[in-house]
């Protein structure tokens, strides 16, 4: 009897594109300004304090208000959500609990060709925010594809314990160091290699 074998399935892979913006260069719309929205804002003024931010909120949370308080480059219109207020914008996240009308401004945003995050809807996003660890000129992204947000806090945890504060101190002399190599490109990066496995391994 001829016996038949089950192809063993593919484990889903992690098919997002990892960039880092010049968020400093773009003005983003953030609508919602709760706990969610709060945790947003956070997350774009630790990374990129000089951000033009402009918030859309019926309601404003007062930690909201106090940390946009603290920022010139925020500016809070209190009110529903206008089309128009993507004018202008490249980047879109919105923090409310409607997703009806996050569906919406989905729509509207991808129609002007704006990437868009809606928070806690991962079908309706074009990129995810996720743990970032940063160490001065170090920053390291971690994205678990949307699946576990939690899992991501705590890789943030384990990172940023790990490293060393002092290894910017070793970026900055790298840099120096590569800017006085000489000859070929092919012998600058083997010297380079070969300095920074050194350095890894110890």
């Amino acid at each position: 009897m001829e016996q038949t074998t089950t192809p063993l399935l593919q484990k889903e892979s992690n098919k997002l594109f990892p960039i880092f913006l010049k968020l400093e260069q773009m003005q983003v719309l953030l609508i919602g300004a709760g706990n969610v929205g709060l945790e947003k804002l956070t997350a774009l003024l630790s990374n990129a304090p000089a951000t033009d931010i402009h918030v859309v909120a019926k309601d404003i949370n007062p930690a909201f208000a106090a940390l946009a308080k603290q920022y010139s480059n925020v500016t809070i219109t209190e009110g529903i959500y206008l089309p128009a207020y993507l004018n202008n914008c490249q980047l879109v996240i919105t923090a409310i609990n409607d997703p009806l009308l996050s569906g919406e401004i989905v729509s509207h945003a991808r129609a002007k060709g704006i990437f868009i995050n809606a928070a806690d809807k991962p079908e309706l996003c074009d990129f995810y925010l996720g743990g970032v660890v940063t160490k001065g000129n170090l920053k390291i992204a971690i994205s678990t594809n949307g699946k576990s947000p939690t899992l991501a806090k705590k890789l943030k945890e384990v990172f940023s314990n790990a490293l060393p504060d002092t290894i910017d101190d070793l970026l900055i002399n790298l840099n120096a160091f590569r800017k006085k190599l000489t000859g070929p490109f092919e012998e600058k990066v083997r010297k380079l290699n070969e300095l920074t496995r050194v350095l890894v391994e110890e």
